[in-house]
């Protein structure tokens, strides 16, 4: 390109290859633009390598559209209304007092002025030191969990301090609480007076403890103890030796040997693993080895609640128990055996462990179950009024539900079942059901009905009086005897006669009269003469008439049906007559009845010829040629 010495004046403007270069008519030059919107404005990348001297610096619109490179900032100030100043790479260093910096590095650093002339910067959450997690106001290391916060150390905003490693110190003013402390302290160190309110604890005790301990948690240790009196303490250790009376107001624990030179009180709680040796125990102490107690053991104050003697008796409410074990209180007194899951259980007997020789009383061998129980292979008594000194005792069954009384025995004898008053010695109120035989030996009354599926006896001695009256069913009797001058009604409550079912049907099987024996296989079996009122056997009717029938016949009808009908000789049939003049006596049919005619059978001649073995004599009416025809033994010959 040619070098022009010479001055350039452009008026509105001059541009080079379209948005290269721009100047336009205002003066703005553009690069990379043709419409600048700044004196300079350029778009794209820009290399300083000399000075650049700004009085401020911005990004258009309020974007930083390139990247800012600096190798050296001299004198004035980058101003940055919006934004971040970040480093892809590399490191950001910052120079100067730093006063003006705040939320660095975004967390809770603040400014904060008291008033002291001077400024100072807090943190608004916790600080934590080789932790990111701190729970404490300043926590060093350590885990987030406070309940059981292990290898750190945590300051709160209180200024309890909670170390879980080993504290060393020329001087400690503070309230020390600490599971252990390991090392020495001066004796020069320590005050002439210590208090403690919790327990103390030390291998080693250097001299004895003697006097009156009014410290509300007293002393633990190994080597033995000997103290006058502990009014209000503890007492835990090894063994231990009280060298006259003494009250404990605490606990007491003794790991092996308690021994007192007197009485001993205790008003907490305690126990002994090994001997109690003592002239006499006011305590709740409990041994897992041996206690001797020269006197007594007395547990209360006014009127003992727990006493035992030397002669072995026990008492609860008695300070002189004069039995093996006596309960005594002036109001309700209870007594409770209670397992949570399993039986609740009381022996009584004369073998260990429930043996054979023992009674038991239980209750859960299944869900509500309450049982007596004796063990050995003898007798189970209940004795009421064993004193002899009442005669109206009674024992009852009462179910809790309604207090309903289920049964009653009284003291002479009398059960009561559904009745408090028995007055017989059996007295069932309500119904009763026997699955089994029922035994009475002697008279039995029912003053209501009998009701019986099957009624069998072998005999019934004496009158059965009242009536048996079966509504459905079978009555079934092995022998009936109805005594001379009475009458049996079937179907009637008026018999007339001595056996009467007058409005009954009768099905027999066979029948006797005047007879107890049968001779062959007859259906009626009459021996001699059957005399009643009226001298002959009526059926169907109550009067005999003629006189001297033996058997007498009232019936619309009398069916045989496939059987056959056989007079032997010198029998007869006689219509309206008792005197018969021949074999059929139809002599007075005339006078007795409205139809006195005989009908021969009426069969057509087709039935006549199919009949077998026709004997002759025969006769019938041919309804085919209407003509009456009788059989001569070879043909049928009309009679007309």
């Amino acid at each position: 390109m040619a070098n022009y010495s010479k001055s350039f004046n452009f008026r509105n403007g001059v541009q080079v290859d379209d948005d290269n270069l721009v100047i336009d008519g205002l003066g703005k030059v553009g690069i990379g633009t043709t419409v600048p919107l700044e004196f300079l404005d350029v778009r794209g990348n820009t290399t300083v390598s000399g000075f650049a001297t700004a009085s401020s610096l911005y990004a258009v619109d309020g974007r930083v559209s390139g990247v800012l490179t600096a190798t050296t900032l001299t004198d004035g100030k980058i101003t940055i209304n919006s934004g971040i100043i970040s480093a892809s790479s590399g490191v950001v260093t910052f120079y100067g007092d730093g006063t003006g910096l705040v939320n660095i590095p975004t967390s809770q650093w603040v400014d904060t002025d008291v008033g002291l002339g001077y400024t100072s910067i807090y943190a608004a959450g916790s600080v934590g030191i080789a932790t990111t997690d701190p729970r404490y106001t300043l926590q060093v290391g350590g885990n987030n969990n406070l309940s059981n916060f292990v290898n750190g150390v945590g300051i709160n905003s209180t200024g309890d301090i909670l170390a879980t490693g080993i504290i060393t110190a020329s001087t400690v003013r503070a309230s020390l609480a600490a599971t252990f402390l390991t090392g020495t302290i001066d004796n020069a160190r320590l005050a002439s007076n210590i208090n403690v309110s919790g327990i103390v604890t030390a291998t080693t005790f250097v001299g004895n403890l003697t006097g009156t301990a009014t410290t509300s948690q007293f002393l633990t240790g190994s080597p033995s103890i000997s103290v006058t009196n502990i009014s209000s303490g503890i007492i835990t250790a090894t063994d231990a030796t009280i060298t006259s009376n003494a009250a404990v107001g605490g606990f007491v624990s003794v790991g092996s040997t308690l021994t007192t030179g007197g009485s001993l009180t205790v008003t907490g709680n305690g126990s002994v693993s090994g001997i109690l040796t003592a002239a006499n125990v006011k305590s709740g102490l409990s041994t897992v080895g041996i206690s001797t107690v020269y006197d007594s053991f007395h547990v209360g104050t006014s009127g003992a609640l727990f006493a035992v003697t030397s002669a072995g008796n026990v008492g609860l409410g008695s300070g002189l128990p004069t039995s093996d074990l006596l309960v005594r209180k002036e109001g309700a007194t209870l007594v409770e055996v209670i397992s949570n899951t399993n039986q609740a259980r009381i022996s009584i007997g004369q073998s260990v462990g429930v043996g054979n020789s023992s009674g038991l009383i239980r209750f859960g061998t299944s869900p509500s179950k309450f049982e007596i129980v004796n063990n050995a292979a003898g007798d189970l008594t209940f004795l009421i009024n064993g004193s002899g000194l009442s005669s109206s005792n009674k024992f009852s069954w009462i179910n809790g539900y309604g207090n309903q009384e289920l049964m009653f025995l009284t003291h002479d004898g009398k059960l009561g079942i559904g009745i408090t008053n028995p007055s017989t010695n059996l007295h069932v109120v309500g119904t009763s059901t026997v699955t089994g035989n029922a035994t009475f030996a002697s008279n039995v009354t029912i003053n209501g009905t009998l009701t019986a599926g099957s009624f069998s006896v072998g005999a019934i001695s004496g009158n059965l009086d009242g009536n048996v009256n079966a509504t459905s069913g079978f009555s079934t009797f092995s022998n009936v005897i109805v005594s001379s001058g009475s009458s049996l009604g079937i179907g009637t409550e008026t018999p007339t006669t001595g056996l009467d079912a007058r409005n009954q049907t009768g099905l027999f099987g066979s029948i006797g009269v005047g007879t107890d024996t049968f001779y062959g296989s007859e259906v009626l079996s009459v021996l001699g003469s059957v005399t009643l009122p009226d001298g002959g056997v009526g059926i169907g009717t109550t009067y005999i008439d003629p006189a001297g029938a033996s058997l007498q016949l009232y019936s619309p009808l009398i069916d045989l049906n496939e059987g056959h009908l056989n007079l032997k000789s010198n029998s007869s049939v006689g219509f309206n007559t008792s005197e018969p003049k021949a074999i059929f006596d139809f002599g007075n049919v005339g006078s007795a009845t409205t139809r006195p005619v005989m009908v021969v059978p009426n069969v057509n001649s087709t039935t006549r010829n199919g009949i077998g073995q026709t004997p002759a004599g025969s006769i019938i009416f041919n309804i085919t040629t209407s003509k009456f025809q009788g059989y001569t033994g070879v043909a049928w010959t009309d009679f007309h």
